[in-house]
């Protein structure tokens, strides 16, 4: 029987995979390492966390970010975005150091057996565990306005579906909110070649301020 079945393997679940193998724990992790964030996030994005609130998490803080950077010539200082690829690489690189039982099969179910729980994955076995963590990310919760859900998916998406935005070049493209990832997907989309337009319900538009000195 396992001590603990990680459900996830993105920025949570290896930080706290990291801890369970550190602690000793019979743990194991399910999941491609970081897919959200390989797949489902925009070529070109950048993190609007600094470097230095972009660790994930081990006990000895044996693999941050800024370690991980420093080894390769790369810039981790505060005040410089830090690209997408590089944190997809640095969490990928955070696996293989800190996360023991990676297990790339997804998980099926979990269901409660006895005071224990039951784990499948996608292939049919099932394993025994006294805990189990569901780090599962934003992606089962992805959700488009109730008035474009049922338009055709060639006509309507939501940002996620888009790693490579270069498909849309030449295209007139409506962008619809005002958040963070409307912003940066029709900057995006610009810097690609599409003629984007944002609709958004606020009177104006919350960009992120330059950070301040860092003081501490």
């Amino acid at each position: 029987m396992l001590d603990l079945v990680i459900v996830g393997a993105g920025p949570y679940g290896l930080s706290i995979a990291a801890h369970a193998a550190a602690a000793g724990l019979r743990a194991r992790t399910f999941g491609r390492p970081m897919a959200s964030w390989r797949d489902h996030m925009p070529s070109g994005m950048f993190l609007k966390s600094e470097p230095w609130s972009s660790n994930l998490s081990d006990p000895g803080r044996a693999h941050t970010l800024g370690g991980y950077c420093q080894g390769r010539g790369l810039v981790a200082e505060h005040g410089t975005p830090v690209p997408i690829d590089t944190f997809t690489d640095y969490g990928l690189w955070f696996a293989r150091q800190a996360v023991p039982e990676l297990d790339e099969r997804l998980v099926g179910s979990v269901a409660p057996a006895d005071g224990h729980w039951h784990v499948t994955t996608e292939d049919g076995e099932t394993l025994t565990t006294r805990a189990v963590v569901l780090a599962v990310g934003v992606m089962p919760f992805v959700n488009l306005p109730a008035e474009l859900r049922d338009l055709p998916s060639d006509l309507v998406t939501h940002s996620s579906d888009h790693r490579d935005l270069t498909r849309f070049t030449g295209l007139d493209v409506t962008v619809v909110g005002g958040g963070q990832a409307a912003l940066e997907t029709a900057t995006l989309l610009a810097e690609a070649g599409a003629a984007p337009r944002l609709l958004a319900r606020a009177d104006r538009l919350n960009w992120n301020t330059p950070p301040q000195p860092l003081d501490r």
